[in-house]
């Protein structure tokens, strides 16, 4: 954080971007049974505490005594108590809760004051705004939804909404593709009239390789007033970004561990050890539901196709809209329930949906495909997903492992980010040098920026293709800090987890869950004409898909209005491929 000295006035504390404003309250010490004044938090971060109700034990991470700070650390009064139990509002900053539902939207949506909350799904955004329905009016709500269209769901315009003098603190619940067409809405002059939160924002790392334009959200975020702004997630790691890592850093802590038992089992082949363990727990478990998480729409398609017709019947995929017209097996969560008795999930439902009932759950991380590899804090975020009072039915883990030499792995994140700092600057500075020489050899070419940020595209450790560069709300070549984040993600969790069998179970049982360990070499596999009839299936789709788009693309009456199509088209429904094809649209 900013190197600043401590400034004490009275009962304040203040250093760099971290506040504490204390107060006396009355303070009951069971040991004695007397009441005492005690001096407590008022004001963590510009958030009002409830401290006449709570005794907010804190510690403050020094980075140097008195003068930076690396984190406030603050114990829940209670390991089952939410954030509203202590909080009015939301304090600004980095909020690391550290564990599933403890309702930090919730907190924010009930504070008094007007409010943004981007999310990074439809599912987590509609299951929110649903939720505030005014009673009376079948299409009115306290917290307006902005995002892709959803069947049966009719909500108010932004602008109606705005107009609306019966809602007194406007709340808005956005999708992160959406959040641009907001704030288009109400105007950076009134930024400061909202506390803008980004909820889950660990889960961008995770999904900007495929979901570029959900960087554009923190060039806004940083848009706004500091003291108007926090980021989210239960399991938060680093940031390549350095603005994000000067933001002040509020650390939630619990005094019981969260516990489980796991089925750990390491395996070959990921997909057919997959297969087989549904297929038992299913025919074993008839009445039980099943939720598989792995982040392989392609995959979980492919296993589906190789059940049987009656168990093929019986499976549903929740994944992103955008491949609603890509798989038939796509669905959504219906009233807190698991749509179908085997469902399978990909990471758009990794966070912030909440499961009403029990069903076993199993995580398959497939090593061969480098986005489906998860930290144990991930695992952890997607067993919470469960929010029956008895918790899950069992939990199992597979998993795959990889022989990585780890010599050149430590130093590979910071050579990406010099790559792409390298990259951003050479964007930057070609146009101007191209102008200033206009007769050089080297500058004869023009500069298609599309073009360009393709080219910086690159593949590390045999993973998925990462773009390096992109350009930010202002027009200006960046590094694209997420996808450089998922780079080290992926290089720490090959090295860390899951290079060796006994990685991931040994550091499983360090967190101090309990773990049954088996082992699978498989002697079969999922037959080839499957696995090829999915694929033909998949692109057959994306084909239809597009001859569907560019035929509302030629209903359009002017090249404007084509590129607003374009844009809807992109943010709201179709397929990666189709959302590369409509760009230059």
């Amino acid at each position: 954080m900013e190197n600043e000295e401590a400034i004490t006035i009275g009962s304040i504390v203040s250093v760099g971007r971290y506040e504490i404003l204390y107060a006396t309250a009355p303070y009951n010490d069971e040991s004695n049974g007397e009441v005492d004044d005690i001096q407590t938090i008022q004001y963590l971060n510009n958030a009002h505490v409830r401290y006449n109700e709570v005794y907010l034990h804190y510690e403050i991470d020094w980075r140097e005594k008195g003068k930076s700070i690396n984190a406030i650390n603050f114990l829940m009064p209670k390991d089952k108590g939410h954030l509203q139990d202590v909080f009015v509002t939301t304090p600004h900053g980095l909020i690391k809760k550290n564990k599933t539902g403890i309702g930090a939207t919730t907190l924010e949506l009930n504070s008094p004051r007007n409010s943004i909350i981007v999310v990074p799904t439809r599912a987590l955004a509609y299951g929110k705004a649903i939720s505030s329905r005014i009673e009376g009016d079948p299409n009115k709500y306290k917290v307006l939804y902005v995002g892709g269209e959803i069947t049966g769901f009719t909500v108010p315009t932004i602008s109606s909404y705005l107009m609306d003098s019966s809602i007194h603190y406007k709340k808005f619940i956005v999708v992160a593709d959406s959040l641009q067409r907001l704030l288009e809405v109400i105007g950076k002059e009134h930024y400061r009239d909202y506390f803008l939160m980004v909820d889950e924002i660990d889960s961008y790392q995770y999904d900007c390789s495929y979901r570029p334009n959900i960087e554009k959200v923190m060039d806004y975020y940083f848009q706004f007033p500091i003291s108007h702004r926090c980021l989210v997630s239960a399991t938060m790691g680093e940031f390549s970004n350095k603005d994000i890592v000067e933001e002040p850093v509020i650390n939630v802590q619990f005094s019981a561990p969260q516990s489980r038992n796991i089925n750990l089992v390491h395996t070959d082949k990921a997909e057919i050890r997959l297969k087989k363990l549904i297929e038992e727990i299913a025919s074993s478990n008839p009445n039980d539901k099943i939720l598989i998480a792995y982040n392989s729409v392609r995959g979980c398609a492919t296993i589906i196709n190789s059940f049987s017709d009656s168990l093929k019947s019986e499976c549903a995929i929740l994944c992103s809209s955008k491949n609603e017209e890509i798989t038939e097996y796509y669905s959504d969560i219906v009233e807190d329930k698991l749509p179908k008795r085997i469902t399978f999930m990909t990471c758009t439902y990794f966070v912030g949906v909440d499961i009403t009932e029990r069903f076993h759950l199993i995580t398959a991380i497939n090593v061969s495909k480098s986005y489906t590899i998860l930290s144990t804090d991930k695992l952890q975020q997607i067993a919470g997903r469960c929010r029956h009072p008895e918790g899950l039915l069992s939990e199992t883990i597979i998993y795959t492992t990889k022989h990585i030499d780890n010599a050149n792995l430590p130093g590979l994140p910071a050579q990406v980010l010099k790559d792409a700092e390298a990259l951003a600057t050479f964007g930057n500075l070609f146009p101007k040098l191209k102008s200033a020489f206009p007769n050089s050899y080297y500058f004869r070419d023009d500069f298609k920026e599309k073009d360009f940020i393709e080219s910086t595209t690159k593949r590390y450790l045999g993973g998925t293709p990462v773009q390096l560069v992109r350009k930010n709300t202002d027009g200006i070549f960046v590094p694209s800090y997420f996808n450089i984040d998922f780079v080290r993600i992926q290089v720490d969790l090959l090295g860390r987890l899951y290079s060796k069998p006994n990685s991931l179970p040994d550091t499983l049982k360090a967190e101090g869950h309990v773990i049954e360990i088996h082992d699978y070499t498989e002697n079969s596999d999922i037959s080839f004409s499957i696995r090829t009839q999915t694929e033909e299936d998949f692109q057959q789709a994306i084909i239809l898909q597009r001859e569907d788009l560019i035929a509302k693309l030629r209903e359009a009456e002017s090249i404007l209005e084509r590129e607003r199509i374009a844009r809807s088209l992109i943010t709201q429904r179709c397929s990666q491929q189709n959302s590369l094809f409509l760009e230059p649209v």
